[in-house]
């Protein structure tokens, strides 16, 4: 085999894994923002236990799950922030899944107007 033939070869094998890479990447992301947003729907509808539920939740989350991120009072509240937003979707939209928690977080702190949101939503997928 002539060495430009392997090197060909093995460019292509990179290129394969680092496109496999992008695409697990993001198959995480969508069900990591469809876990929190179910898990936001928990709490909304256990709001009648009051800041209690959250705080015993992310007890015993961390108690189970002690090398997870992601589940301190916190970012639980925002989990049902992040509900309360498009809780009246027939179904969670796909772009939200393509933006990282943070981003999807930022834009609902930041931007009020749903349509604004959806538009700036847009751009941040548009410009990677």
């Amino acid at each position: 085999m002539l060495e430009k033939d392997f090197k060909e070869l093995v460019l292509n094998i990179k290129q394969e894994i680092s496109q496999t890479q992008v695409l697990i990447m993001s198959d995480a992301n969508v069900r990591l923002i469809n876990l929190y947003f179910k898990i936001g729907k928990v709490i909304y509808e256990n709001s009648n236990w009051g800041n209690k539920f959250i705080e015993n939740l992310e007890r015993e989350l961390k108690l189970d799950f002690p090398n997870i991120k992601g589940f301190s009072a916190r970012n639980l509240g925002r989990m049902k922030k992040f509900y309360l937003e498009y809780k009246d979707e027939a179904i969670l939209p796909m772009a939200l899944a393509k933006l990282p928690w943070s981003q999807n977080m930022t834009l609902i702190d930041k931007i009020k107007d749903k349509e604004k949101r959806e538009w700036y939503r847009n751009e941040a997928i548009n410009g990677n």
